[in-house]
């Protein structure tokens, strides 16, 4: 890390100290951030760190929610707080009442060294639930890829930001890997982005998933690194989201379903992921299109 995303940190972590001391029990890093595994040149923009604390009473929270997190911006760092308590961890339904996070994600990002970093207080890790004979919820892993897509839409069409667009795509790109690595290898356990490269490049010698799912992964790294993409973006976007409606059209993913059916998924989802309904739409009216046209 450099020093002024050390002065960052630090001066995040005085912050929470000084606030919540006698509530912390402990405060994680998560995500590229803290990922030492990373190229020298990957661009970090974005700080998330979970707090772990005994009680959610004392710890405020936006008036649209009953969430407790925190969302700033710091010397160009986008820091995210999130707070949750160590029975949460222990509990999924009571985790799910605390965060807007999928829990099965969450408790391997903390469970396993590798995935984050221990900033302050006590290591629980032993105190979390075992993670060998973990139950994934792919529709909610799932949805979270579209989501990201979605926002990449959004972030286009609305607010007009093509690098807050091109990132999210990319979160939706890694998010997706992530959900194939899961699905394909029963004992897939971690969530930096190096390793759901690696097990992407593994899967796909093995003839398991289509080599463009990887194309699609190294060209997400590329603009992490450069902040731009090796061709044409909004091209590459839909072809990207194709290539899901396909496999989910084929049945080679965790469920089949037909147009009818993927459209009332995406509408079930975070309170409808609209900008993905409408694409889906138009694929639909294409496909019947061309349909009635042989």
């Amino acid at each position: 890390m450099s020093g002024i995303s050390e002065t960052v940190l630090k001066n995040v972590l005085d912050d929470l100290q000084q606030r919540f001391s006698d509530n912390i029990i402990s405060i994680f890093g998560i995500g590229s951030y803290f990922d030492d595994s990373l190229p020298s040149d990957w661009i970090k923009i974005d700080l998330d760190i979970i707090v772990i604390v005994k009680s959610l009473e004392a710890i405020p929270k936006p008036d649209w929610t009953h969430i407790r997190y925190e969302k700033k911006e710091i010397d160009s760092y986008e820091v995210w707080l999130g707070f949750n308590t160590l029975e949460a961890y222990q509990n999924k339904s009571m985790f799910e009442a605390q965060s807007f996070s999928n829990y099965e994600w969450s408790l391997l990002e903390l469970k396993r060294p590798e995935n984050s970093k221990l900033l302050y207080g006590q290591d629980i890790r032993d105190q979390l639930p075992d993670i060998a004979k973990i139950r994934f919820d792919y529709d909610n892993i799932l949805a979270r890829s579209l989501y990201h897509l979605d926002r990449s839409f959004k972030e286009a069409m609305v607010t007009k930001d093509i690098d807050a667009s091109m990132q999210q795509f990319t979160k939706g790109v890694f998010q997706f890997g992530f959900y194939l690595c899961i699905y394909f290898d029963k004992n897939y356990r971690l969530t930096s982005i190096r390793a759901i490269t690696n097990s992407i490049e593994h899967l796909t010698k093995q003839n398991t998933i289509e080599k463009e799912i990887l194309d699609y992964i190294k060209d997400a790294i590329f603009y992490r690194r450069t902040h731009r993409f090796p061709s044409k973006f909004t091209t590459m976007r839909n072809s990207f989201i194709l290539r899901i409606f396909s496999l989910i059209g084929k049945g080679q993913l965790h469920r089949r379903m037909n147009f009818n059916e993927l459209i009332q998924y995406l509408e079930s989802q975070f309170g409808g992921l609209s900008y993905m309904i409408q694409f889906a739409g138009r694929v639909k009216d294409r496909y019947y299109e061309l349909k009635s046209e042989d």
